[in-house]
């Protein structure tokens, strides 16, 4: 993964000719960050006079002249500029402490690689800065105060110097303290004239607690070779200054054009290029930095498999499989990195497929399916919960779908079922929960994910064609039979609602909240159809469905070797497709009318 990182650093860089600086300043979400709280100087003789604090627009294309790098979250950062993310006015001030007055105890290093003339500079820019410490921090807090509650600031320091304004980006000084400060950061733990695990090549300085993303750490049991000696954690995972540069690029690409949101859990795309050079896909590239939005106005509208509107992988479908995908689930906590789900190695063509059974779907229940319909199963536990507890079960069958590995069938059917019930526990409507089910299942047995049995049918049957359409799903005589009894149920609640003028039928307890069993199932069959007959309703219709689900009932014998959920499911299909069972009844009757 990190070789593809720095392949697609090199490429970019490269293509769109970045230097250093560029790479290490931290990009600003000018969405959010659109106010910049200035520290007013002006320098006259080498010396410093403060002049004031004021607030000003951010300045979008030119955001490296003001040089943030953000560092420890308890102390300064790389230079004099601070995001302002605080709310109080004693949290603001003491940012002030931090970031800017904080900054400039770099003074201290005696190690500190600049001239004279460069330490005048900043002492004497640091003493007016202590010299008027409250009443910039008492400025900063009222600028702060009068800015809208959704609006964001930077505080930074501007100067004015021979005739204009210049902020910390015009003054190399800054610049090469960046540098410095990262190099010192960086080289606590290296080693000398070693091979870089990135690149393959002799480096003179090889680091070792240098890393593009933070879920790698040299204070945990697992990271730490030789003895738990951290200063040969280098072995670890050796890289080099050029590489590290380079990765750190790949990294901030990645998360500008290749972050995307996966039901609510962000993944990064990650691709890798086992044939050729990223130059020989640029095409890719083209796809990623326009989006989905923007291809879309060209053509047909882009489908979205994972819910996300800006979900590129419709468009990636059709590239060839001399490139593969990976799929980096992360979660920030705070400072700190974990993965939940790394799935590697995704080709285009599995893509595809996964888009074709996604078509299919639509197709045969005129819906619109995406993992977002799993998700709906896989959210929580309970409604009640404050936060979402089941992403571990949900990232596990995604991984098993991008790898086609199988999935438990039972495993689906007790998720799927528990909403269901739910639903119905709540009062809401279980029907569409129970159509989301069906789509499910149907989507993964489409990609051969989950095992259907399959039955032998002697004869030919009037509602089998509608259940050839479904594949595999209905190849059992239980399946059908059970599936049947909830089309006739259902036509016996929707009986019951109207007589009764009730949207609780009081036929629904005898469903003891679908947790029905096998022995359950072959008595309710016949109260159906009792009940039907005292409201007069048990006709034609009812008569045909009441006939074939006893039929397959029968054909199906004791011993079903279904679980309750299972069971419970194909019912609940039955009372969602109820109108399908009456249309396919209509339309043979109207056949006989003619030939007759």
């Amino acid at each position: 993964m990190l070789s593809a990182i720095k392949d697609i650093g090199e490429f970019t860089i490269g293509r769109d000719n970045i230097n250093k600086l560029d790479i290490v300043i931290d990009s600003i979400d000018v969405k959010n960050y659109k106010k910049v709280i200035a520290i007013e100087l002006e320098k006259v003789d080498g010396n410093f006079k403060f002049l004031n604090v004021m607030k000003e627009d951010f300045k979008e294309k030119e955001e490296m002249c003001y040089l943030h790098k953000s560092g420890s979250s308890s102390g300064a950062n790389f230079t004099p500029t601070s995001k302002i993310s605080q709310n109080k006015a004693d949290k603001v001030k003491g940012m002030v402490d931090r970031r800017i007055l904080g900054w400039f105890k770099i003074l201290d290093d005696r190690k500190l690689p600049i001239s004279d003339e460069d330490r005048c500079f900043l002492e004497n820019m640091k003493n007016v800065l202590e010299e008027h410490e409250e009443i910039i921090k008492e400025k900063v807090v009222e600028l702060w105060s009068e800015l809208d509650s959704k609006e964001r600031a930077i505080i930074t320091i501007k100067i004015y110097d021979d005739g204009r304004y210049k902020y910390l980006g015009d003054y190399e000084i800054f610049k090469r303290l960046i540098f410095y400060q990262l190099e010192s950061k960086l080289g606590k733990i290296k080693s000398e004239d070693k091979v870089c695990s990135i690149c393959g090549n002799m480096s003179p300085t090889v680091m070792g607690n240098a890393s593009p993303y933070a879920f790698y750490t040299i204070d945990k049991i697992g990271y730490i070779t030789g003895g738990f000696d951290d200063k040969k954690s280098w072995r670890n995972f050796p890289i080099c200054p050029d590489c590290n540069l380079v990765l750190e690029h790949g990294r901030k690409y990645i998360e500008q054009n290749l972050n995307f949101n996966f039901c609510g859990i962000g993944y990064y795309l990650i691709p890798k290029f086992l044939i050729g050079t990223p130059y020989d896909h640029e095409y890719i590239f083209d796809i990623w930095e326009r989006g989905s939005k923007d291809i879309s106005l060209g053509h047909e509208v882009v489908k979205s498999i994972t819910g996300d509107e800006d979900d590129i992988l419709y468009e990636l479908q059709d590239a060839k499989d001399t490139m593969a995908l990976d799929f980096l689930f992360l979660k920030k906590e705070q400072s700190a990195e974990r993965i939940l789900l790394h799935i590697q190695d995704v080709f285009p063509s599995r893509i595809r497929t996964i888009f074709n059974a996604k078509d299919y779907v639509d197709y045969l229940l005129e819906s619109n399916f995406t993992f977002g319909t799993i998700r709906k199963f896989f959210f929580k536990s309970d409604a009640k919960k404050a936060n979402t507890d089941l992403d571990k079960y949900f990232l596990d069958i995604i991984d098993r779908i991008f790898k086609a590995r199988p999935i438990s069938p039972e495993f689906m059917y007790r998720f799927i079922i528990n909403k269901i019930r739910n639903d119905l526990l709540n009062q809401n409507n279980y029907y569409f929960s129970t159509q989301d089910g069906l789509m499910t299942i149907l989507f993964l047995s489409q990609l051969g994910l989950i095992e259907m049995e399959e039955g032998d049918f002697l004869e030919d049957r009037i509602f089998d064609n509608m259940f050839e359409k479904y594949g595999n799903t209905f190849k059992t005589p239980v399946k059908r039979g059970l599936f049947l009894s909830g089309s006739l149920t259902e036509l016996l609640l929707r009986t019951q609602k109207r007589d009764r003028a009730t949207d609780n039928p009081p036929f629904l307890k005898n469903l003891k909240s679908f947790r029905l069993n096998e022995k359950d199932f072959r008595g309710l069959l016949p109260k159906v159809q009792n009940k039907l007959e005292e409201y007069n309703s048990f006709r034609m219709r009812e008569r045909v469905i009441a006939q074939e689900a006893s039929h397959y009932m029968l054909l199906a014998g004791e011993g079903w070797d279904m679980t309750v959920d299972e069971m419970n499911f194909y019912f609940c299909a039955g009372m969602n497709l109820v109108n399908e069972v009456t249309a396919v009844i209509f339309n043979d009757n109207e056949n006989k009318k003619e030939n007759e």
